[in-house]
């Protein structure tokens, strides 16, 4: 639930003009200000009628967590006129159905972000924050405060809420997995648990006080430990019917973008900067799946925010503030670690998801070390992948498996996968071999392409390779690929279809090209192609472009040592001859269409004469660059 407003009946008005903000999740705030809200009232009021009385919702950061937190509390405190519509803001959904009671309960609001322990213990860190929300409430001289006995003073707070009001309390906990992921590598991590379950547990003692109580939090663990303590509560993290409760459904988004006018790109051509698009907000921001039989993927909220905010597409999410925890995980050494589990693959090719929860006693296992780092070496890479699911760097495919969510993330991973490959002085030298690679690509020069994904395996340690060295190629190509920022507009990897699945396909202006990569003493680049004519790859791809390419690569002694490059017709035949790295390559783009389309559909392919609404996308089969 983020601050936009679905009323299709507004006209549209200029972007620039629209009150938007992503720095405040306080309900009240954003309606009084009329600043856009997306409606999920009456979404949220059906969830909020579940017969069961305390819930968990986990959601990755920066998801509207919190403004749904903030939404509940004033429907439970009964602040109707919140949700009437004026003159100024519209009606939401829950008013205008008349279906909530709209029945005042007094509402305790517990914000696990705000728990420090600063070298007091955690039992004095809880104690300290109910004495705050105590202050915040007017109530600190009627509950007995014990310094050190957070149990004791949330048990007295609810009790004084509930004589007070004289009906039931509303208990809303914010992140309350944060002290745990906060001392997560500490070896005050077991105590920490401990405290927590020790509080928590209030929630189950007073379970005859309370009306309502919802969690929300970024990571799920298996019920032990701190979830002894609250069996009552009814995981809904992974419950289809809630599935979007927060984040942007494809509805909301076409509303949305009818909302803002269609607004224009405000990105200079030329330039490596993403225009704003409705098909660029499906690459860069779709694909989340928390449900196994979610109907459709959803948005990031805040992504598409920041997006209208800026005027163009870039790693807002990403970008934004991160998991500590996860970033010391994935630039841990590996393969040192494990060389058997080649975990950084799992980032960029589907993988079956594992179980979701992740376990405590995994966490107790940790030995204190030096580091966080020396630490969370430790963990196993069936506790990491559900970690990254869970934090929203992973996410559930239609086929139940999993992988990078969209191209906003896609990219952030490449770029923190190969960041503890590369010495300092060497990230230069990367960076212009991955650029030069995908010019090359767009320029139609396999040669050149071949020469730059050389470059950049010679400056990877040779420590870092597997032994089927054609998968850590491939993965280096789709790296560079994800960092090119949507020159290359369609990119998809282990590509399935009927006979098999295809290593890479790119799309990019008018071009599809598919990529197989092989290796082995006697096998050579012909073997990749012969695979990509009997498997028919090119078959599945929509029939809009004027070129299909096929590129076998053979790789040997860590190197691409031999490839071959065929045309082929939309409908997956090869045309014209098979060009090795033996053989002249054409001089220039127009000479390669020639070589492999018929002449009639050969004209001027210079990126300058091509028009950016002409651009193939092929996970559409309609043309880029503008708006549906």
């Amino acid at each position: 639930m983020f601050a936009v407003p679905l009323v299709t009946w507004v006209p549209a008005v200029p972007m620039s003009l629209l009150p938007i903000t992503t720095t405040t999740s306080n309900f009240p705030e954003i309606r009084q200000h009329n600043w856009l809200y997306v409606d999920k009232t009456a979404h949220l009021a059906a969830f909020l009628s579940h017969p069961d009385k305390a819930h968990l919702f986990t959601r990755p950061r920066r998801f509207g967590k919190s403004l749904m937190l903030s939404t509940i509390a004033a429907l439970y405190r009964g602040d109707r006129e919140l949700f009437r519509g004026d003159d100024h803001r519209p009606e939401l959904a829950v008013y205008r159905e008349g279906t909530w009671p709209w029945c005042r309960h007094p509402v305790l609001r517990l914000d696990m972000l705000t728990v420090r322990d600063r070298g007091q213990g955690m039992g004095s860190a809880l104690a300290n924050m109910v004495h705050g929300v105590a202050l915040e409430m007017g109530l600190q001289d009627q509950i007995y405060f014990q310094p050190q006995d957070a149990v004791s003073s949330l048990a007295n707070l609810i009790r004084v809420l509930r004589q007070q009001a004289q009906a039931r309390v509303v208990i809303l906990v914010d992140e309350y997995d944060a002290p745990i992921l906060n001392h997560m590598h500490e070896p005050q991590g077991v105590q920490v648990r401990e405290h927590l379950a020790d509080f928590y547990g209030v929630f189950k003692s007073m379970d005859h006080q309370i009306e309502k109580l919802v969690l929300t939090g970024v990571t799920r663990f298996v019920k032990t430990g701190l979830w002894s303590r609250l069996n009552q509560v009814r995981d809904q993290t992974q419950n289809t019917r809630y599935h979007d409760l927060i984040g942007f459904t494809d509805a909301e988004l076409d509303a949305l973008w009818h909302r803002v006018g269609h607004p224009a790109p405000q990105v200079p051509p030329g330039t490596d900067r993403v225009p704003l698009s409705r098909i660029a907000w499906q690459e860069w921001y779709n694909g989340y799946r928390f449900a196994p039989q979610a109907a459709e993927a959803i948005y990031n909220p805040y992504a598409i925010l920041r997006s209208l905010q800026e005027g163009e597409i870039a790693e807002y999410w990403s970008t934004s503030g991160h998991l500590g925890v996860v970033e010391a995980l994935l630039q841990a050494p590996w393969t040192e670690m494990l060389p058997r589990d080649r975990v950084p693959l799992y980032l960029t090719r589907p993988q079956p998801a594992p179980p979701y929860e992740l376990r405590f006693d995994w966490l107790d296992r940790l030995n204190p070390g030096r580091t966080p780092e020396e630490v969370l070496l430790q963990w196993q890479p069936h506790q990491m992948i559900p970690l990254l699911y869970q934090t929203g760097y992973l996410t559930l495919t239609t086929t139940q498996s999993l992988a990078p969510p969209n191209r906003d993330i896609a990219t952030y991973l490449s770029q923190v996968l190969l960041q503890p490959w590369l010495e300092t002085d060497n990230r230069q030298r990367a960076l212009a071999y991955q650029e030069q690679l995908v010019a090359a690509l767009r320029r139609l020069d396999m040669p050149d392409m071949v020469t730059n994904l050389n470059a950049l395996l010679h400056l990877l340690p040779h420590q870092r390779f597997p032994r089927k060295f054609p998968g850590a190629c491939n993965l280096v190509l789709d790296l560079a690929v994800l960092l090119s920022r949507g020159h290359i507009r369609y990119h998809d990897m282990e590509k399935s279809g009927a006979k098999g699945d295809a290593d890479t396909i790119l799309g990019w202006d008018d071009v599809a090209l598919v990529l197989e990569f092989k290796s082995g003493p006697s096998t050579r680049a012909r073997s990749g192609q012969r695979q990509i004519q009997r498997r028919a790859y090119l078959r599945s791809l929509p029939r809009t472009a004027r070129l299909y390419l096929g590129l076998a690569l053979h790789t040997a002694d860590q190197q691409v040592d031999a490839w071959e490059c065929q045309g082929y017709a939309a409908t997956g035949e090869p045309v014209g001859p098979a060009l090795t790295q033996d053989d002249a390559w054409p001089a220039d783009k127009k000479a390669v269409y020639g070589l492999w389309t018929a002449p009639s559909v050969v004209t001027d392919t210079e990126d300058e004469s091509t028009d950016p609404g002409d651009r193939l996308s092929l996970a559409t089969g309609r043309k880029a660059g503008r708006s549906e």
